[in-house]
């Protein structure tokens, strides 16, 4: 059976289509799997394991006006009064997140540190509409020496909220990660 030019030119087109489709539908497959949290660093140096301490105090993070704003704050909008809040939900979110996983007896957000106590604080080094990145550290109760520090990056932030969820989630996955280290 021979093939004449024009059906050799269309099953070659046809077969140039197929192979372009495939490749197209693999590389989306991959992008729709990759995460919008980019763990920037971890380090872990505690002397002794992180499984003796029972109490984790969640501190709330630093978050200076002038990452979200430079209007004073009588021209503020609503969503830029908003991100004052960002602290606070951030600090009831990794609580609830914790809590839920069972990693120490107590999560609070304010009481007195013991021997046994972790501290959980961090600062903002980024928020806006589609990044928020955060340094964080753990604290011995007991000496106030390092024992943990991370810098996360959530990227893809379209609703600040939901964001700091996902933040929230994050941090805590981190200090359940890091429990028989």
């Amino acid at each position: 059976m021979k093939l004449d030019v024009a059906q050799k030119g269309v099953l070659s087109r046809s077969f140039v289509i197929l192979l372009a489709t495939l490749l197209i539908t693999v590389l989306l497959t991959g992008c729709a799997a990759t995460s919008t949290t980019v763990v920037d660093e971890e380090v872990v140096n505690n002397p002794k394991p992180m499984a003796s301490y029972k109490l984790l105090l969640v501190h709330e993070f630093d978050l200076k006006r002038d990452l979200y704003t430079n209007v004073p704050e009588a021209r503020m909008d609503s969503r830029e009064r908003h991100y004052a809040e960002i602290p606070s939900q951030l600090a009831l979110q990794v609580q609830r997140y914790v809590k839920s996983k069972h990693i120490y007896q107590d999560v609070l957000l304010d009481g007195d540190v013991t021997d046994t106590t972790l501290i959980l604080k961090g600062r903002f080094t980024k928020v806006g509409r589609f990044r928020i990145s955060v340094e964080a550290v753990l604290q011995d109760g007991a000496t106030g020496h390092e024992v943990a520090y991370f810098k996360e990056t959530l990227w893809d932030v379209f609703d600040t909220m939901e964001g700091i969820g996902r933040l929230g989630r994050e941090i805590a996955d981190f200090i359940d990660r890091i429990q028989y280290k």
